[in-house]
């Protein structure tokens, strides 16, 4: 073994007992996922006047709208999350050939 490889063979081995230098602060508490505030319309009867139940229909519909828009923002914010995820994941990935190489480099 070379003595730079047998250095870092060394520093590698020892690394848990030295302190942390480069390592990011704890992630903040996530917010909490808001409620919809949907009102979901009461059905009124199979025998409620029709003038009730043209109402109810529309209300349903409003609240199906409601319902729609909640869920829209939801997955945008998912997609947004799990985007961030992959670029995190992609910048680790990116570091570890970044520093495979460089551990490689040491034994030419």
């Amino acid at each position: 073994m070379k003595p730079t490889a047998a250095v870092l063979a060394a520093l590698l081995a020892t690394a848990p007992l030295l302190p942390a230098r480069a390592q990011a602060p704890a992630a903040p508490a996530a917010a909490p996922v808001p409620s919809h505030t949907c009102a979901k319309p009461e059905f009124p009867g199979r025998v409620a006047p029709q003038p009730k139940l043209r109402r109810w229909q529309a209300d349903f519909r409003t609240y199906l709208d409601c319902m729609k828009a909640y869920l829209s923002e939801r997955n945008a914010a998912i997609d947004a999350q799990a985007a961030k995820a992959k670029a995190a994941v992609d910048e680790i990935n990116a570091g570890v050939a970044e520093y495979n190489e460089a551990v490689k480099s040491l034994d030419d």
